[in-house]
């Protein structure tokens, strides 16, 4: 792939229009669920194969969008993404995010609540689009080999996190090096 054909991350023009539509969503959803639900940060900082993100970072709240993908996929993103991330954001304020699934049962009644289907992921051509490519580690579970970023690995390395399998329900042990 050249330079050339690399997608242009979206305008100004652009980043205005999604910066709305969050705050009308998140209107529409105080309306919804009959309280008011503070305005949050919108930044378009987000890289990779994610159309958005809603993080938390201690008491910051903030959504994150990418704006190659919304510039590859403006008219779908604008309409899926945004109520998708503004979503996590209602349940995080109604429900607190440390006591529910990302994309659980309060996510998708909050999701078909504001009129949208509940789908967890989008599924986008990235060609054009900026990505990162992170090593992968082998872990086994009780029925197949699984391929770990070094981002999930480092959480098991130095924090003692794990991870289960989604068919077995094993947890993911790392495979021996060779």
């Amino acid at each position: 792939m050249t330079d050339t054909d690399m997608i242009t991350p979206i305008s100004d023009r652009q980043r205005l229009q999604i910066t709305q539509a969050t705050n009308d969503c998140i209107a529409r959803a105080g309306v919804i669920f009959d309280r008011d639900f503070a305005f949050v940060p919108v930044v378009y900082d987000l890289q990779g194969k994610c159309a958005g993100m809603y993080q938390i970072r201690g008491t910051q709240r903030r959504i994150r969008y990418n704006p190659w993908i919304f510039a590859k996929y403006f008219e779908e993103s604008l309409t899926n993404t945004v109520i998708h991330e503004v979503a996590h954001y209602v349940v995080d304020c109604v429900w607190g995010i440390r006591h529910v699934k990302p994309h659980g049962k309060e996510w998708r009644e909050t999701m078909v609540a504001m009129g949208a289907e509940p789908k967890a992921t989008g599924s986008y051509n990235l060609s054009g689009i900026p990505t990162r490519q992170y090593r992968r580690y082998a872990y086994r579970c009780e029925c197949k080999t699984h391929e770990l970023t070094i981002l999930r690995h480092r959480k098991i390395v130095e924090r003692g996190a794990s991870y289960r399998c989604q068919s077995c329900h094993s947890i993911l042990k790392q495979c021996a090096s060779g």
